[in-house]
């Protein structure tokens, strides 16, 4: 898919560093109806065989991050096309954002609901504006959120503080709120947000893809709850790995050539 229509696919920055992915459905608010739903799944599966990105910024066009699921999909659902909903299409996008090499950062602004909030919750970094509103309101509907919200609301939140958030079903959460919580990276005013997010994906971008690629996969294996031995093994392949990758080689070289130089003139002294 080259032509998108529900969202917009850019690469830019220095060295084309970043890749903006944006859900772009502002009429909508940026609800997920099928056509967005592939067409994420193919932007996420595309990007990680970008060669020059290090970093996908995922946000939305307009006022809004994503109020959640289209309600027009709804209608068209039965036993077997809501599983495939879930279970194929929500689940791939979901995979495709954490198994990404590259490091996702998600910028949040006006209302991140439902389906919205769950694919905030893919991201590695979050940050929202003051004005955001936070919530899963699935379980109004006599539902649960199905592309992962349910089980990451347990593992990013202490228990108590998801069981609120799902089970209440308020769409009205502060951006402060949710933070306190210990949801979201940083919040910051609105008229801030975009340069703050900005100063961030520079400090990102200055650092190596093997090691940003490495943290993120160490970090993840941690986050799914192995056993410390185990966690302690992926991180010690991953650093012998990074050991010989094309940058840490480089600094090697230079640091023997200036150890050579220093002694050099130790010896003419």
């Amino acid at each position: 898919m080259s032509n998108y229509k529900t969202i917009l696919y850019e690469i830019g920055g220095l060295n084309n560093a970043v890749c903006i992915i944006s859900m772009n459905r502002p009429e909508q608010r940026n609800a997920i109806n099928r056509e967005m739903a592939e067409e994420l799944l193919d932007a996420f599966q595309r990007v990680r065989d970008e060669k020059d990105v290090k970093v996908v910024l995922f946000t939305g066009e307009g006022k809004s991050f994503c109020a959640g699921g289209d309600l027009s999909v709804l209608p068209g659902f039965d036993h077997y096309s809501v599983m495939d909903w879930m279970g194929r299409t929500g689940y791939g996008i979901v995979q495709a954002m954490i198994e990404n090499e590259k490091v996702i950062v998600g910028k949040i602004r006006g209302h991140c609901i439902a389906g919205g909030l769950e694919l905030a919750l893919a991201c590695d970094l979050l940050y929202a504006s003051e004005r955001t509103r936070f919530g899963v309101t699935e379980i109004t509907m006599g539902i649960l959120p199905g592309w992962g919200g349910t089980v990451r609301l347990a593992r990013c939140l202490p228990i108590f503080r998801g069981r609120e958030i799902l089970l209440t079903g308020r769409k009205d959460y502060t951006a402060a709120e949710v933070y306190e919580m210990g949801l979201l990276t940083r919040v910051y005013p609105d008229e801030e947000l975009d340069r703050k997010v900005e100063e961030i994906i520079a400090l990102l971008c200055a650092n190596p893809a093997d090691s940003l690629r490495m943290g993120k996969a160490v970090l993840n294996h941690s986050f799914q709850g192995i056993p410390w031995d185990s966690a302690m093994a992926i991180e010690r392949n991953a650093i012998a790995w990074l050991f010989h990758s094309e940058h840490v080689t480089n600094l090697r070289s230079m640091a023997l050539k200036a150890i050579e130089a220093m002694g050099k003139k130790g010896d003419e002294g």
